[in-house]
């Protein structure tokens, strides 16, 4: 009887090819990174979308990340004419993460291809349960 493989080998492989295959995605849109996709997509999803203040805390957290990434990051959305020197999304930075959003989602339904909806909740439900731990486990 075969053993599965470590938990760890399976989690680390599958990221890998998801980040790989999110950036393939958006490669056909003006985002360039996982930073920049996270960060217009926060940024678009607020009532006035700038990108200053208390928001990019709430951003470095999302990502796990100091300060200086997300500025960086917004540094190069400006030098790539998708927010301005107000950190105000352009009309470029409204339309490609909605770009980049119907590819993600043409992606995402090849990647569930052949697995029935209690599949994908059981995945789902996995997902969030290790994703919650692992937030638990880098505290505060």
């Amino acid at each position: 009887m075969s053993m599965a493989p470590p938990l760890p080998t399976v989690i680390g492989p599958t990221e890998n090819a998801l980040r790989a295959l999110l950036l393939k995605t958006l490669a056909t849109t003006r985002i360039k990174s996982y930073s920049a996709w996270v960060i217009l997509n926060s940024a678009s999803n607020q009532d006035t979308p700038s990108l200053g203040g208390r928001w990019r805390n709430t951003v470095a957290n999302a990502l796990k990340v100091e300060l200086d990434v997300v500025d960086d990051t917004i540094i190069q959305l400006c030098d790539d004419g998708l927010v301005d020197s107000d950190g105000q999304l352009t009309a470029l930075g409204t339309t490609e993460p909605t770009e980049g959003r119907a590819a993600v989602s043409g992606a995402t339904a090849r990647l569930v291809e052949g697995l029935g909806e209690e599949d994908q909740r059981t995945a789902r439900l996995v997902l969030d349960h290790i994703r919650r731990k692992a937030d638990e486990l880098l505290g505060p």
